[in-house]
């Protein structure tokens, strides 16, 4: 699981400065107002409003500013299984993207905030939730720009359909039939845009409806697997504990406890 070691908002006013220093823990940070010279390795990298920096631990950093400025920025470690759930965590070098739908970006961030200075019960389990969401943000953010728009249009037309027909059995044929193309185009275009194949991006949106099912209607798991699209209890369960590490009974246990 992330670790989160800090969270915080900052508004700097005037000159700021920091001297070249490596990183202990992996940061993330976001320019909310103002602009920044950072230096990151050998690089020299402008960070303005809007945009968002990711140095894995062990980068070298340091930073100027002349003008004031206010970032958002967390301090975490990662366990060795975490790396794997996204591109950005397993290259080990620094990102700098925009964000395009800043104002979500930066509400979610006060959210992670939140999660980190409440030190709840949950408060773990959530920070852990939102920062990943964050952290695949940015990384869906730098990948769609290397990406030609066609494919971009496709992968979210998939998404869509997927939605719109989770509680149904979704095939990958039939979603070249919707598209008109091959499964195996299917596949190739949706997991190069989103770094999952549809079958797994679509198993983890069913997955998070049945947390919400059995978090907030305490609904029984045969009913929730039923609501959620999966043909059985049993294939329910084994994907269940695949995505989320318990089964839902233990789930359901953590929930009533």
């Amino acid at each position: 699981m992330i670790k989160m070691h800090t969270c915080y908002v900052k508004d700097f006013h005037g000159k700021w400065e920091m001297g070249r220093e490596p990183t202990q823990y992996n940061i993330l940070l976001v320019v909310t107002r103002g602009k920044i010279m950072y230096y990151v390795n050998d690089e020299t990298v402008f960070l303005q409003k809007g945009d968002v920096l990711f140095m894995p631990a062990g980068t070298m950093r340091g930073g100027v500013s002349m003008e004031e400025h206010q970032r958002y920025a967390t301090h975490f470690t990662l366990e060795a299984h975490d790396r794997a759930l996204l591109p950005v965590l397993r290259e080990e070098r620094f990102c700098k993207t925009s964000i395009p739908g800043f104002e979500y970006f930066k509400q979610r961030f006060l959210l992670l905030k939140h999660h980190w200075l409440m030190r709840g019960p949950y408060s773990e389990t959530a920070c852990y939730a939102v920062l990943l969401e964050l952290l695949g943000i940015l990384n869906y953010e730098r990948d769609k720009r290397k990406l030609p728009a066609k494919k971009i249009d496709m992968a979210e037309d998939i998404k869509r359909y997927m939605l719109d027909h989770f509680k149904e059995p979704v095939t990958l044929s039939d979603l070249a039939a919707y598209t008109g193309r091959t499964p195996n185009h299917v596949s190739h275009v949706f997991k190069s845009v989103t770094g999952q194949s549809p079958i797994e991006y679509l198993h983890h949106f069913r997955i998070s409806k049945a947390k919400e099912l059995m978090f907030d209607k305490m609904t029984p798991i045969s009913v929730v697997a039923e609501e959620t699209g999966f043909c059985d209890q049993a294939y329910f369960n084994r994907v269940f504990k695949k995505l989320t590490g318990c089964s839902p009974t233990a789930f359901l246990k953590g929930r009533t406890d």
